[in-house]
Parts: C-alpha cells; sequence; structure tokens
C-alpha cells in the first residue's frame, strides 16, 4: 500500500470522480427499487436498481483502490485501459470516429499509469 507516498494529483482526481459516480449509481439504484416498488413495476426497477447499486459499490471499491494506491487497482486499471483502447478502435470500424476521443482519453490515461511516480505510488 501507499500509505507513506504522496499520491498523484491526477491519481486523486481519478478517485474523487470514481466516488461520486459510485455515490450516485448507488443512490440511483436506490431510487429506482423504491420507485419500481412504489409503481408495481418490482421485476424491472429491481433488476436495474440492483445492478446500478452494484455498480455503485463497486466504483466506491475502486475509488478506495485509486486514493489508497491497491497495486490490484493498478493492474485492473491497465487491463481495462487495454481492453478499452480495443473497444474504441473497434468502434472506429463501426460508429465512425465519434470513437477517437476515447480512444484519446484512453491512450492518455494508460500512459499516466506507467509513469514512474503512478507505478512507484502504487507499488508496482
Amino acid at each position: 500500500m501507499a500509505d507513506d507516498k504522496s499520491r498523484p494529483l491526477l491519481i486523486t482526481i481519478i478517485a474523487i470522480l470514481y466516488f461520486i459516480a459510485g455515490v450516485l449509481g448507488v443512490l440511483a439504484g436506490i431510487l429506482l427499487l423504491v420507485g419500481g416498488a412504489a409503481v408495481g413495476e418490482l421485476a424491472l426497477g429491481g433488476m436495474t436498481g440492483g445492478i446500478l447499486v452494484v455498480m455503485g459499490l463497486i466504483n466506491l471499491v475502486i475509488a478506495g483502490g485509486f486514493w489508497n494506491g491497491w497495486k490490484a487497482i493498478w493492474y485492473l486499471a491497465v487491463i481495462f485501459g487495454f481492453i478499452s483502447i480495443i473497444l474504441c478502435v473497434v468502434g472506429l470500424f463501426t460508429t465512425g470516429g465519434v470513437s477517437i476521443v476515447g480512444l484519446i482519453i484512453q491512450a492518455l490515461l494508460l500512459y499516466y499509469m506507467f509513469r514512474p511516480n503512478v507505478k512507484e505510488f502504487f507499488g508496482i
């Protein structure tokens, strides 16, 4: 863990964004669960709400990993970064130029994850 190391600024921003996404996901999921039960559509609301709650909780765990410098989160970020780049390249051929923005962002984030200070923070 990276207790004694300085957290890079972009890692802090990423952690905060994941935290916000996690909180919003959990809240939206709960609202869908409650709203679905209130209008008698518990099956659809329950399924969608449940998925949102789980995804929100996963985002909160990822936020904690970025914030605390968990080595496993670095590996997951790199793996998902490569997968995202592949999907963006496929998207260039299927949806047109819109995927270029995602490709650039993912490539920059992946490059950043391999910076020496970031790797040091995560204990890589």
